[in-house]
This record gives structure tokens, sequence and C-alpha cells, in this order.
């Protein structure tokens, strides 16, 4: 995975699915954390980014899923498990091949054994009540860019 660890520095290369269906939007977080963030995962060496969520999707949570286009190519910096995150992310709009595999009104566990991911669907009403990292996803999940769009994050104080 292309990921690299300098002190308490940590940059990632990350893909990132956005996944509706039924006018909700799928999230995940790690069981314990407070707050929820798009599926997706860490690229791999000499992998694709789009190729990187059917990927990650199939590890997760079984399912089959078909990458649509690039939305955005986020560069963001945020602070996680006293760790400051450099991460350059791809965000790929994504359907599922079917979708009614994944309950739609309750919380719901990944299946990949090593990882401890609860998964829900969030109606997109209720996105800018979230807690939803990053953050500008709570006014970019209802208003998806025609072309992709680079937008710059940063939650570290200066």
């Amino acid at each position: 995975m292309l990921r690299f660890d300098q002190g308490n520095a940590r940059f990632n290369c990350r893909s990132v699915a956005v996944i509706i269906h039924e006018k909700h939007v799928l999230l995940h977080r790690l069981v314990g954390d407070s707050f929820w963030a798009l599926p997706g995962g860490k690229v791999e060496f000499f992998e694709n980014s789009d190729e990187t969520l059917s990927r990650e999707l199939l590890e997760e949570l079984g399912v089959e899923s078909d990458v649509k286009r690039h939305l955005w190519f986020v560069e963001n910096f945020f602070e996680y498990s006293n760790r400051r995150v450099h991460e350059i992310a791809n965000y790929f709009l994504v359907e599922l091949t079917e979708p009614s595999q994944l309950p739609l009104n309750k919380v719901f566990r990944g299946i990949e054994a090593d990882v401890d991911l609860e998964f829900k669907w969030f109606p997109l009403s209720e996105i800018p009540e979230t807690e939803l990292k990053p953050d500008f996803l709570r006014t970019g999940l209802s208003d998806l860019p025609v072309e992709t769009k680079y937008i710059k994050v940063s939650e570290i104080a200066s």
C-alpha cells in the first residue's frame, strides 16, 4: 500500500468511493471513532486508483462495483491517532452491482477480518449535520461536480 511514515507524520495515497443509492450515501468508520467517512482504501503500488475501489469494496463488503467517474482530487492535511497525516485522495462516483445486498436502515459490519469497520447508509438530507470527514463533503455530496475538482483541505492548526 502507498503509505509512508516518518516520526509522527504519515503520507497516504487513498481512493474513495461515493456510493449513492435511494437518496442515501454509504459511509463507514472504525468502530469507536466519533466521525464517519466515505469507504475506500489505500492504493497499492502499480494499481490504478479506480481499480483500488473495486478491490477494497470486494474485500470490505463482498460486493461488486462499477466506477463511473472521477469527482475530486483532494489534498488533505489532518491529525489522527496522534499523527499528522498528508493524504492524497481520488474520489470516484461508484455504483454497486447489487446495492440491496447491504441493509439500508441499520449499521452493519464489514467482512474484512483484520479491520473493524462499521457501515451505514445515511440519507443525503442528513449529511450536513453528520460528523463526516473531510468537512467539504457535508455540502459536496449534495452537489457532485460535473468535472473533476481539485480540493485542498487542512485541519492542522498552523
